[in-house]
């Protein structure tokens, strides 16, 4: 998240073993993540004030101990629980790469993929967005083309030593091909190579890239809940 916020030429700051960040008006990654403990009364009031002082809402993402140390005290400062994503973990092992395959080093391109597969078309924030990701320190893009046009890719990045999945798009006309498993594939060779005991990636529960993260042998190792407090209108 701190490197996120950095790469977009936004603000944080740290609370409760975590970080708050801002990476620009509208960002979808604006929100609070990592935080290693509950947080106390004095920090969530310094969470509102930093988002309110935004005008927007505060979002902050919560795994199921902090969420258990913190729920009572998250509903009393007026924050509802709104959404979950799944956590999906897998020790790294010897893979082999996957042909067709290959490292994006383009990042308007990357851009233009992330934001036809995320954001349904093209906007001035959605290619911020893809060109941040492409961007982040020590990440790589990858990709596969067809007829000369990026139709998927995905990124891997290793926060911590852990490899980090993100990224997962592919285009609408060329899904339900297996390209997403192959890049899925592609990265989990990658990861072995750099060393990484853990591979990981945030999925929404029941869809489809969960489902294609299963396929290659990752398991949810917890959900994450995600609870904002609305901006006062």
């Amino acid at each position: 998240m701190r490197s996120f916020a950095e790469a977009s030429a936004g603000e944080w700051i740290d609370v409760a073993g975590g970080v708050a960040g801002y990476c620009g008006e509208g960002s979808p990654v604006n929100a609070v993540k990592g935080m290693s403990r509950a947080p106390v009364r004095e920090e969530l009031d310094q969470i509102i004030r930093f988002y309110f002082d935004r005008k927007m809402d505060a979002l902050i993402e919560v795994a199921p101990w902090v969420e258990e140390a913190s729920a009572a005290l998250l509903q009393s400062c007026g924050f509802e629980r709104v959404a979950v994503e799944d956590v999906m973990a897998q020790r790294s092992s010897a893979m082999e790469r996957v042909e067709g395959v290959e490292e994006c080093r383009d990042p308007e391109a990357w851009a233009r993929l992330m934001s036809h597969s995320f954001f349904g078309g093209i906007s001035e924030l959605s290619m911020a967005v893809g060109r941040t990701i492409f961007h982040l320190g020590g990440s790589r893009s990858f990709g596969i083309w067809r007829d000369g046009e990026m139709v998927a890719g995905a990124n891997i990045l290793y926060p911590s030593g852990v490899a980090l999945f993100a990224g997962d798009g592919t285009l609408q006309a060329h899904r339900g091909q297996g390209l997403q498993q192959r890049l899925i594939r592609d990265r989990m060779c990658l990861a072995f190579q750099a060393g990484s005991e853990w591979m990981h990636a945030e999925v929404e529960p029941g869809g489809g890239s969960q489902r294609n993260y299963q396929r290659c042998g990752f398991t949810v190792a917890y959900s994450r809940m995600h609870y904002r407090k609305p901006f006062p209108a």
